[in-house]
């Protein structure tokens, strides 16, 4: 009789504890979650990217590029798109450091306003490394990683000059990005010796395809003579190419971009496009990401990295692959 109270008080108190056994198994579940949680986050590098925009392909191509090199280490990469506006960007900076990122990339899209983004990450003890075009205070940044933009254009005005005896040659644009000055400035400095290639006009189309179309109208009629245009980038040559078509023209124009999409690859198999020269956004990635890793991992790098270009025309793009970037 002793033993059966004994055993039913026992339950009673089993009965009375269990909720208390519960609530003490959930918070040791809910600590012990959270720590493996912290755990992971500290042993996880966290690396964020901002690029000028998302409306071109090539930044697209880029930013899967690095996402795939650094989430195949463990790592995580937070990508934001400026969609075309300095401050912006600069704000999606201030963003990405309150959300805890070690290191920057930043595609800029001015290169000379982005300072107070890059200023505010240089405050924060953030390091920023340009990737595709330079900013215009290079102390500012741990490195750069660009594509040898200046010799982007000398290749195109090369091919020009070999393939016509004098040109009356329109430009496209987007003087806040260094990238595309430079690839401009390569190209009008080969030009600029020989008298019969002259420069008629100019516009400004942001590197953007939208933009490119109706400003070619303009130049078109602004400048009948007109018989070949020098873009900063593929999707401006596209939206160039749309105007000359629908002015009539296609036969007579001559057209250069620069980055070696496949679309352009294509167009120069069709004879639709004259050439482009090919900028290589998997060695830009592979180059940037082992900087980024140097710099969190305290190792010295490289301060500024230039990436080789190629001419693609007609003459050798059949070497390429014309359904996937370089």
């Amino acid at each position: 009789m002793l033993n059966r109270n004994i055993w039913q008080k026992s339950c009673a108190i089993l009965i009375l504890l269990t909720p208390v056994f519960v609530l003490l198994l959930t918070i040791n579940l809910l600590f012990f979650q959270a720590d493996v949680s912290r755990t992971q986050t500290e042993e996880c590098h966290v690396f964020g990217a901002v690029y000028m925009t998302m409306n071109n392909p090539y930044f697209k191509v880029l930013d899967n590029k690095m996402h795939t090199i650094i989430e195949n280490e463990g790592d995580v990469l937070i990508s934001r798109d400026s969609a075309m506006s300095q401050e912006r960007q600069n704000e999606e900076i201030r963003e990405l450091i309150k959300s805890g990122v070690e290191l920057i990339f930043i595609a800029c899209v001015d290169w000379d306003k982005v300072e107070e983004g890059i200023q505010y990450a240089q405050d924060a003890g953030v390091p920023v490394i340009a990737i595709d075009t330079d900013v215009r205070n290079k102390d500012l940044v741990t490195c750069s990683v660009v594509s040898d933009n200046y010799h982007a254009g000398e290749l195109c005005a090369e091919h020009l000059l070999a393939n016509r005896d004098s040109a009356n040659i329109l430009l496209l644009e987007h003087i806040t990005s260094i990238s595309g000055r430079m690839r401009i400035m390569g190209f009008t400095d080969t030009i600029k010796d020989h008298p019969a290639f002259r420069i008629v006009g100019s516009g400004e189309s942001d590197g953007q395809i939208e933009n490119a179309m109706p400003v070619m109208e303009i130049l078109l009629k602004e400048h009948p003579e007109a018989n070949v245009v020098m873009a900063l980038n593929d999707p401006s040559a596209f939206g160039a190419m749309a105007a000359i078509e629908g002015a009539g023209l296609s036969g007579e124009f001559l057209v250069y971009g620069v980055d070696g999409s496949p679309e352009a690859r294509t167009m120069i198999a069709d004879h639709l496009m004259t050439a482009t020269v090919t900028q290589f956004p998997s060695m830009i990635a592979a180059r940037a990401t082992e900087v980024a890793y140097q710099t969190v991992n305290g190792q010295e790098c490289e301060k500024e990295i230039i990436i080789p270009v190629e001419l693609i025309s007609s003459e050798n793009v059949d070497q390429y692959n014309v359904s996937g970037w370089q």
